[in-house]
């Protein structure tokens, strides 16, 4: 039995201020959508806090929402041990302002022993913002 997955879908329509989770991902906390294992759905409102100089989303913030959904997508697959990024690709295609309703969606793509590769999006509404992968490591350490 997966209970990550089940603590991650009893919570589906509630906050992602999940117990165990570190301050940042506390503080930029979104509405869960979706979970499925492997595949996980995050709505974000785009804070003033989350701007650029030019008042659009900034980059920056969207890797660390990306990255951040994708350590809960990791943390769906039931794992015993945390895994940690080893690298994180994206491509901006396109902006948000603040207020914006943006949805995060992450998946595995390939779940090795070691190494799983992970892929994301953005999107706002039905247009892509952000596409995104990595691939995160063992680190071997335990879960919470």
């Amino acid at each position: 039995m997966n209970n990550s997955l089940l603590y991650l879908q009893e919570r589906i329509g509630q906050s992602t201020n999940l117990h165990g989770l570190g301050a940042v991902s506390r503080w930029i906390e979104g509405i869960l959508l979706a979970a499925e294992e492997g595949h996980l759905r995050v709505q974000f409102t785009v804070k003033e806090e989350w701007l650029n100089p030019a008042k659009t989303f900034h980059g920056g913030m969207a890797a660390t929402l990306i990255d951040d959904v994708m350590g809960m997508t990791i943390y769906s697959l039931g794992n015993e041990n945390f895994f940690t990024t080893i690298n994180l690709q994206l491509d901006y295609l396109s902006f948000a302002l603040v207020g914006d309703v943006i949805v995060v969606e992450s998946k595995v793509v390939r779940k090795g022993v070691n190494v799983i590769h992970v892929e994301a999006t953005i999107h706002k509404r039905h247009k892509l913002l952000v596409k995104a992968s990595a691939n995160v490591i063992n680190s071997g350490k335990m879960v919470f």
